[in-house]
């Protein structure tokens, strides 16, 4: 793996030739055949017969026949005697499927995307109220990790002093991607750097990929139970939103998808479904992974949190090697290590090189520093200890949560455990959501609209405690407050 690290990349399958400087003809026209291949300029399958390749390029046919040995070596083309070369079945296959996402969807690089705004819901001045509902506190982990991000820090800055990186690339650095490659084979994950795209944000990787991949008539497929319905991920990209149906044990109903024939993307976060704490089972993951290789569909996963999961089912993107149909979101995540916190995107290299067109610098290349930090720490092994730190920090956070639930609203909620990383679902069967939303002041929370139920008859609250512990207590007590009946 190490030598994945020092290959630049220009030099894939099916581009290992040398400099333009040093190129023979026959290299300078597998080259171009290469390009036009990529840009999949031969629909049809086949490639132009060998007397006409030599009659376009002006060469001999013993020059073009030294040309398509390099293509068939590395896989792209297959040639037979007395036959036109013929592109490989796989990247057929998968390249009409592309155009057809990339024809519907009007993609034209370089598009730029508006900077995504939410609206603060706070009632009151920001210093006299508790928000429940805030995604993650900066200082909420308490430092646990912080020697450790200080030490890969202090070797990243003696890296990038020696010169041993390149802070132009715009998806990752390529020792950091052939880092995470080697970070994702003992989950049965397995890819190349030119298949990694370093990004910013794990927002920003949604509408990427619905920004190259959703267009007029593709259809959105997505559980009820989504980032998707509360990023209001694609709205702009396409109007077919599907919702999967989830019974009552967080189980997703994928009939309905099945039986649609048109192109589809499907988000999910199979690796635990909120806020039942529910996952898709290992044979239905395989066979989502089988359907979507076998048509027009393709599966963004997102492993974003899969590291709290201590069962570690195999991934969707474990079933998908040649990477058909699976476009897997991974992470260093900031709760984890917030100074070396990244997220990253496994895809066919023409899904990352799309990418890559589709978005400002900012999306796909998080800042230089937390590149290198992420490297030191994923070559040093140093997430392991971070990851066993966490866990134990948050089995204990858990079990101070529940003794707070059990003292302020145990005798009128019910509540599961957890219902995901930092999140818990609140039932309230007693009380009007709408109107206990309405009259919050010095304590904020999301309704059960995030659940998947209708504002009108919510019975769910979400809260969160991704925050100082003591914070937490009060603004449940204030949440408490909120809910007993005014005599």
């Amino acid at each position: 793996m190490q030598a994945l690290a020092k290959t630049p990349p220009e030099k894939t399958r099916g581009a290992r030739l040398r400099s333009s400087q040093k190129r023979t003809r026959a290299e300078a026209i597998a080259a171009e055949l290469f390009r036009r291949l990529q840009a999949d300029a031969y629909r049809d399958g086949r490639l132009p017969s060998q007397r006409q390749l030599a009659e376009s390029f002006g060469v001999s046919r013993g020059t073009v026949a030294r040309a398509l040995e390099y293509l068939e070596r590395n896989g792209w083309i297959a040639t037979s005697a007395r036959r036109r070369p013929v592109l490989t079945p796989p990247e057929r296959v998968f390249s009409g499927k592309l155009n057809g996402f990339l024809d519907a969807s009007h993609f034209r690089p370089p598009l730029v995307n508006a900077a995504f705004d939410r609206k603060d819901r706070r009632n009151g001045e920001s210093t006299s109220v508790i928000d429940l509902s805030v995604l993650c506190h900066e200082h909420w982990d308490e430092h646990i990790n912080f020697d450790i991000e200080s030490e890969a820090v202090e070797r990243a800055l003696g890296r990038f002093a020696r010169g041993e990186t390149d802070i132009y690339r715009t998806t990752g650095i390529p020792a950091l991607k052939a880092a995470i490659c080697r970070y994702l084979a003992p989950y049965g994950i397995v890819a190349k750097p030119s298949e990694i795209a370093v990004i910013s944000r794990r927002l920003q990787a949604y509408r990427l990929v619905a920004e190259v991949l959703l267009g007029h008539g593709a259809e959105m497929w997505f559980p009820e139970l989504s980032l998707v319905r509360h990023y209001g991920i694609a709205e702009r990209h396409t109007t077919r939103r599907r919702l999967l149906e989830m019974d009552a044990d967080g189980q997703i109903d994928f009939e309905a998808m099945y039986f649609s024939k048109r192109r589809k993307v499907v988000f999910l976060e199979p690796s635990r479904q909120k806020p039942t704490g529910a996952s898709i089972p290992e044979v239905e993951r395989r066979e989502l992974v089988e359907v979507a290789r076998g048509n027009n569909t393709f599966i963004f996963e997102d492993a974003y949190c899969e590291l709290l999961d201590e069962t570690h089912l195999p991934s969707l993107a474990s079933f998908d090697p040649e990477k058909k149909a699976v476009i897997h979101l991974g992470a260093i995540p900031t709760w984890l290590t917030p100074v070396a916190g990244i997220s990253f995107i496994v895809a066919h290299e023409r899904i990352i090189n799309l990418l890559r067109a589709s978005a400002r610098r900012d999306y796909l290349n998080p800042e230089f520093l937390t590149q290198l930090a992420a490297l030191e720490i994923l070559e040093s092994h140093a997430i392991d200890e971070m990851l066993e730190r966490f866990n134990a920090f948050h089995r204990a956070r858990r079990t101070f949560v529940q003794s707070v639930l059990e003292q302020q609203i145990g005798g009128f909620a019910r509540w599961e455990l957890p219902g995901s990383f930092g999140c818990i679902w609140v039932e309230l069967p007693d009380h009007d959501i709408d109107k206990l939303y309405r009259a919050r002041k010095t304590v904020d929370f999301q309704p059960g609209w995030f659940f998947g139920e209708p504002a009108k008859s919510s019975r769910h609250v979400l809260l969160r405690y991704t925050l100082p512990a003591a914070d937490f207590a009060e603004g449940v007590a204030r949440f408490a407050e909120l809910c007993r009946p005014r005599a």
